[in-house]
């Protein structure tokens, strides 16, 4: 799925696009409940408090089994199919989500966020992540099924890989390296900031519409890690390993537009009462 800060800035952009290909205006509150409804997907219940007395063995036994039950999470807050568990890359079912939110995309600006993530991750595991990587087993075949998988053919070097190094976060061939190093480049690139002091604000008034897979109150820690990743993202001036920068660069911009054009008649009603406002004083 993509980073935190990556849905924040295709978040940003859909919200330009909105604006120029509709002539929507939006307030800053509609604006910052789209954005933290956007984040709020990759919340979790789950703390991650590290016991002080494990070895450092211990430590990544508990690292993984952590990570497992955060994947676990994931099946209901990214709405993913049950019986995918198996598969490498499990990709967001957005049929599902319509089938239980589709009418709060007509009334409330953070589940059409919600949506929007979703989306964005569905695309990024269709598009990004098969153009960068192919999974391998044992015998270094193509397999989608994650209990076989064993190592990772890295487009962009060509070079196979553990897949434990790709998935670890300290190392060379990481995916999360690479996210750490993209989230540096798309901000700078996109030239948006994350004003987390007014999203922080924002929050306060937070309110979750009846989507039952988060909880809602948990945005201040992601808009929290959000601002974290940021600040490691500009003490890292490393280039990508996994990824290709342009295809991140193009990502971008074809999420934003693509959802609007696909599902802009489902959320037409949510917006259309700014493009009046904004009539009524062009006439006036």
């Amino acid at each position: 799925m993509a980073s935190f800060v990556i849905h924040n800035i295709a978040g940003e952009q859909f919200l330009k696009k909105l604006e120029q290909k509709y002539g929507v205006t939006l307030t800053e509150k509609q604006r910052h409940e789209f954005l933290l409804g956007n984040l709020i997907v990759d919340s979790t219940r789950l703390q991650k408090e590290i016991p002080e007395q494990l070895t450092e063995e211990e430590k990544k036994v508990w690292k993984r089994e952590f990570q497992r039950l955060v994947q676990e999470e994931k099946i209901a807050t990214h709405f993913r199919d049950k019986e995918d568990y198996r598969l490498c890359i499990q990709v967001p079912n957005l049929e599902m989500f319509l089938e239980k939110y589709k009418k709060l995309l007509e009334s409330d600006f953070s589940a059409l966020g919600y949506f929007y993530h979703i989306y964005t991750d569905k695309l990024f595991f269709n598009d990004l992540f098969c153009a960068a990587f192919d999974c391998l087993d044992a015998d270094l075949k193509p397999t989608k099924y994650a209990d076989e998988l064993m190592f990772m053919l890295i487009k962009k070097s060509g070079k196979i890989e553990k897949q434990e190094d790709v998935w670890a976060h300290d190392s060379n061939v990481s995916i999360y390296q690479d996210y750490t190093v993209m989230n540096r480049l798309m901000l700078e690139f996109y030239g948006v900031s994350f004003d987390s002091k007014a999203l922080l604000e924002s929050a306060k008034t937070f309110t979750n519409p009846g989507i039952s897979e988060v909880d809602y109150q948990n945005i201040g820690s992601v808009i929290q890690k959000t601002k974290q990743y940021i600040e490691q993202s500009y003490g890292n001036e490393g280039t990508l390993h996994v990824f290709s920068e342009e295809q991140v660069k193009n990502f971008i911009v074809i999420v934003s537009g693509s959802f609007i054009d696909q599902y802009y008649p489902l959320f037409e009603k949510l917006v259309k009462p700014t493009i009046g406002e904004k009539q009524k004083v062009l006439k006036g």
